[in-house]
């Protein structure tokens, strides 16, 4: 938008600080926020106004309970299509919208936010798919001083200034509180500046002093933290301004006598003035479709039936295969589990300077990752974030807030998923399966082998929503090739490997467990007269919401059914019918070791232990 006058500039601000007012939603922190809303907005410095199309900087209100400066520029700039008086009841029962961002990309709104610390990691993300595009613009982040309390806002920190992202701008709204802690704001400048971001402190209620230092962060080889000293609740009457009691709503009678429409209003058409004649179409990045399953499926390469692979490192071939996409495959610690260190060393890791290598290597720090890759993926360039399976617990807020609300395709994957960590009962990665399968809009899938990985990583890239990949921990047998997994149909997140007419037994199995099933199945045939059908349920986010019918028809009332899984029982046993199933799985809490097999057999998951369950003999006894 066209840069306005310095009266233009002031009465924007009072409309704001009014607005701000008048809502009444948390409004010791919007108060605070007032000039730095104004100077990011429409101090010149940046290009965040809508109308500018995709040639924009991006913005992450990370404080996200100090809304009503944002929700103010949303409306003013024609995105909320609303009188004022419906618009300052946001937050109310039946409004339009929520008491806190809520991810629309069609309103501006790159995350939504409360669950306080994430928005750092995310603005990074964006950061970097701007990189990575090719794109000269920046990230901004606002943040609260209550909220740089929370450990991922650290992490972000060190990520960003370790890979020297300069495009990032994080302002910091030091009021100097934090719900009911009062911070000190002295040392907020040195603690930025040792984790190696270019650091400035001014007084955040001078529209003028932000603006200088916002043209001066855009200079930068580092990336910026702006602290900005402010008061909260700014404009209101003594005592509440500075107070700390302001984070729900204030009386009315408290409002000042001078707060009234006729700011608001005024500041509104001079923004409609300022801003570009003509509207840019705006697309979300993030659903961006990268092809169709059969071209990206034709870049793959598909390993030989019958040999051996091990599963979880087939994001290295994926990374290689898939290297004019415009993906991002990143790790923290499971860098070596996932292959793509491979990769990595073929064309150096990513950084500001190598920004054409699709291969992040991150610190330990998941929390940070997982926001991180959700940022990716909303600015335009898909993330593909590989963990070992156990270590996602420490990120279930993060998958919850980042990934699978705002639902942003991201790629989470897990490795070395069920039995057999040296690590054991720590990571219990048997485990995570469970609290994954209530993630809301989350699409979970479980590969068997590197082909039908492979095939899932496809799906995932044309599915365009959030996806959680399990990979087994140990070597697996290759059972098809690419060509016939992408064939398949998978809509309802099953396939059936043995069939019969009117079976006598039903094993329902997933992932590492299949080749296992597949030899009980084999037994059977050869040593019974039982008819036995195999069904693999590959997704069982997917096969939650079959039809009752289907799966009755699967799963035969009065038939003998078994559900064999290396995570917990109830994950696959929730399928069976309650009379004579029989779910076979890992529920406690893991055990360590390397002798694989003899974890599986302490578990009853091997190849006799399971055909003893099944036929109640064993095979030496049939001999």
């Amino acid at each position: 938008m066209k840069t306005p006058s310095t009266d233009e500039l002031h009465k924007i601000r009072e409309g704001i600080r009014n607005f701000s007012m008048l809502a009444n939603r948390h409004p010791g922190g919007s108060l605070s926020s007032v000039e730095a809303i104004t100077a990011l907005f429409y101090g010149g410095v940046t290009e965040l106004d809508y109308h500018a199309g995709e040639d924009r900087d991006y913005f992450v209100q990370s404080k996200g309970h100090a809304a009503s400066p944002l929700i103010f520029t949303m409306w003013a700039q024609g995105l909320i299509d609303e009188p004022l008086e419906k618009v300052l009841r946001y937050g109310e029962f039946g409004a339009s919208l929520p008491r806190m961002p809520q991810r629309n990309a069609n309103l501006g709104v790159e995350l939504g936010t409360g669950s306080l610390g994430q928005g750092l990691s995310f603005g990074l993300g964006l950061a970097i798919a701007l990189r990575k595009r090719g794109i000269d613009r920046q990230a901004y982040v606002l943040l609260g001083d209550g909220e740089s309390t929370e450990g991922q806002v650290w992490e972000a920190a060190m990520t960003a200034a370790r890979l020297k992202v300069r495009n990032l701008v994080a302002l910091l709204d030091a009021n100097g509180s934090g719900s009911l802690i009062k911070l000190s704001r002295e040392e907020w400048a040195a603690r930025w500046k040792g984790f190696g971001w270019h650091t400035q402190v001014v007084d955040g209620h001078d529209v003028q002093a932000i603006t200088k230092a916002l043209r001066a962060a855009s200079k930068t080889e580092q990336p910026s933290a702006i602290i900005l000293q402010t008061v909260k609740g700014k404009g209101l009457d003594a005592p509440l301004e500075g107070s700390n009691q302001l984070s729900s709503n204030i009386p009315k009678e408290a409002i000042p006598s001078f707060v009234s429409d006729d700011a608001i209003h005024q500041a509104r058409e001079i923004i409609i003035r300022l801003s570009k004649s003509e509207t840019k179409d705006r697309e979300d990045l993030a659903l961006k479709v990268l092809g169709s399953s059969q071209e990206i499926g034709k870049m793959l390469r598909s390993s030989p039936v019958g040999t051996t692979e091990v599963t979880k490192k087939s994001g290295g071939s994926i990374a290689t295969d898939l290297s004019d996409l415009p993906l991002l495959f990143m790790s923290t610690d499971a860098i070596r589990n996932s292959g793509i260190m491979e990769r990595m060393e073929e064309v150096g890791a990513w950084e500001w300077k190598n920004p054409n290598s699709n291969v992040l290597q991150l610190a330990i720090a998941e929390q940070d990752a997982i926001s991180l890759c959700a940022g990716v993926t909303a600015g335009g360039i898909t993330g593909l974030y590989f963990s070992m399976e156990g270590f996602y617990w420490r990120g279930l807020d993060q998958i919850r807030q980042s990934v699978a609300f705002p639902q942003i395709p991201a790629v989470l994957v897990g490795t070395s998923g069920g039995v057999g960590d040296l690590l054991g009962p720590m990571v219990q990665s048997d485990r995570l399966l469970v609290v994954m399968q209530q993630m809301i809009g989350m699409d979970i899938m479980e590969a068997a082998d590197v082909n039908q990985a492979r095939a899932f990583f496809v799906e995932a890239l044309t599915h365009r929503k959030p996806f959680y990949i399990r990979l087994p921990h140990e070597t697996m047998p290759v059972l098809d090739d690419l060509k016939t997994y992408l064939s398949r149909q998978t809509n309802n997140g099953y396939h059936i490997h043995v069939d019969c007419d009117k079976p006598d037994v039903v094993l329902i199995t997933a992932g590492a467990m299949l080749p296992v099933t597949l030899e009980v199945a084999k037994l059977i045939a050869k040593n019974t007269a039982l008819k036995c059908r195999v069904i693999e349920i590959f997704s069982v986010s997917r096969f939650s919401k079959t039809d009752s019918r289907l799966r009755s028809d699967l799963l035969p009332k009065g038939v003998q059914q078994v559900s064999i899984h290396n995570a917990p029982s109830s994950v696959l046993g929730q399928f069976l019918s309650s009379d004579g199933g029989q779910a076979v799985g890992v529920d406690d809490w893991g055990m360590a070791g390397e002798d694989l097999q003899q974890m599986y057999v302490a578990y009853g998951l091997d190849v006799e232990s399971l055909y003893r369950r099944v036929t109640g003999s064993s095979r030496a006894n049939e001999q």
